[in-house]
């Protein structure tokens, strides 16, 4: 059962997840590569990346939320590993065993690479392996984050000094992007997303925020939209975006759609499977002329499976590794 604090979340990433679906099945991949024989797209899924950018301010927001419930650094990690490694494991094997079967020409990766993908090798710097999936890059900005951030707040033990200084880090950061982006990847892969991360807890800790500063992080937010190359067209639109998630998280505004909530659950296991195996699906299904259901197959069965990776994997780890944990820190009496 879906609370009220989790609904008015897990709505806006079910919102966000068939933004991400609907533009890779529909617009991102041309017709040749999907193997149809029209020119067919959806004209509307070109604004389904903007996904992805919602995923990063509920983030932002939910780690504001968690974090100061936290004991220590180490502790928050274990529960960020507990939540996103089991599934990404899952969704990257299968990954693998698809492209072993099936074709997805200039996107597999083999097996090598895909070990290094498992143990997160694109994490010592100088090491840039291909993705096992193009999409991944967002959960390396997301674990980036965690690890950043979680440093800051257990420095300085508090969630409003720890948002200022992010800001100065953002700040900072963005503007090494502008002048150079090449030669600290390591450090600036995670902006412009770091800026969005900002506003997800600039949101949750709003009303301890001082008037000026919000002014200050609105006016910051809207430039760095018009500096960067990921926004140029997409500009106003996504100021609309982050103005109405920024409001529904603010107010707390649940659509009160039970399936859309549940489609939140499990986004980020749909996210982790749909790109590969579903483009997979949609190839295969398009070279035997069944491309007129082959989007519906596609989104059926990696949203099947999903649910499965979520019940069988997801949940069952995720509490395993943490209760594995307070058995640790209980028998050895840690803080």
């Amino acid at each position: 059962m879906i609370s009220d604090r989790e609904s008015y979340i897990d709505s806006l990433r079910g919102i966000a997840i068939l933004l991400v679906v609907i533009f890779h099945y529909t617009y991102h991949y041309n017709s040749e590569y999907l193997l149809r024989n029209d020119d067919w797209s959806f004209e509307l899924g070109k604004y389904g990346w903007s996904g992805v950018d919602i995923f990063f301010v509920i983030s932002g927001y939910c780690i504001g939320m968690t974090i100061i419930r936290t004991k220590n650094f180490f502790e928050f990690m274990v529960r960020r590993f507990a939540r996103l490694y089991p599934a990404y494991l899952t969704a990257g094997v299968l990954t693998l065993i698809f492209y072993y079967f099936f074709e997805l020409p200039g996107r597999e990766v083999d097996l090598y690479t895909g070990l290094m993908n498992l143990i997160f090798a694109n994490f010592i710097p100088g090491l840039n392996y291909q993705y096992i999936d193009g999409i991944y890059w967002a959960l390396i900005v997301e674990i980036k984050f965690y690890l950043f951030f979680g440093l800051l707040f257990f420095a300085c033990k508090d969630l409003t000094k720890s948002i200022y200084l992010w800001f100065a880090i953002c700040l900072i950061g963005n503007l090494i992007l502008i002048i150079d982006a090449k030669s600290y990847i390591f450090l600036t892969s995670i902006f412009p997303h770091a800026n969005l991360f900002l506003l997800g807890l600039l949101i949750y800790n709003l009303k301890k925020i001082n008037l000026t500063f919000i002014i200050i992080v609105i006016l910051f937010l809207i430039i760095s939209l018009f500096i960067q190359e990921r926004y140029e067209e997409f500009e106003i639109y996504f100021i609309f975006i982050l103005f109405l998630v920024s409001f529904i998280l603010q107010k707390k505004i649940s659509l009160k759609i039970k399936f859309l909530s549940f489609i939140g659950l499990i986004s980020y296991t749909w996210y982790l499977i749909h790109n590969a195996i579903g483009i997979i699906v949609i190839r295969e299904l398009n070279n035997l002329d069944f491309q007129n259901v082959s989007i519906y197959a596609a989104i059926t069965f990696t949203f099947i499976l999903s649910v499965l990776i979520y019940n069988i994997i997801e949940i069952k780890s995720k509490s395993a590794i943490i209760d594995f944990y307070k058995s640790v820190r209980l028998k050895y009496n840690l803080e």
